[in-house]
């Protein structure tokens, strides 16, 4: 990102930042599609990514609800590794959305919060 500081501004430019709340492969996705679409000049991040999960490890219900074993969940999940792997986007788990922060924590922090949060609980069939 280049130096946009007005001469006698309190304005510096600064890297948006973003709050994904929910680390399932949406949220992955989410973040890993910004991080594409707003490249970085001379090295600096335009975009600060962050998100968060109420559980403990990314990935949602592809870690936690679905047979590890399956030949296409391994894909995903290593597709989903790969993202967080870049070192871009930063991840909090144990983060209750609700409880240990709201949506007026995320407005005083972020620019744009994304909320990724999937299904809260099975649906009956």
């Amino acid at each position: 990102m280049t130096d946009t500081t007005v001469p006698g501004s309190a304005f510096q430019a600064r890297a948006l930042r973003v709050a994904v709340v929910g680390a399932g492969p949406a949220g992955v996705y989410a973040a890993d599609l910004l991080t594409k679409s707003a490249p970085a000049a001379s090295g600096e991040l335009a975009l600060s990514i962050d998100l968060f999960d109420r559980y403990p490890a990314p990935y949602g219900l592809i870690r936690y609800g679905v047979a590890p074993d399956h030949p296409r969940i391994k894909g995903i999940v290593t597709a989903l590794h790969k993202v967080l792997d870049r070192g871009d986007i930063r991840f909090f788990g144990n983060v209750d959305y609700g409880t240990d922060l709201d949506l007026a924590d995320l407005r005083k922090h972020y620019d744009a919060v994304i909320f990724a949060t999937g299904a809260i609980k099975d649906a009956d069939l």
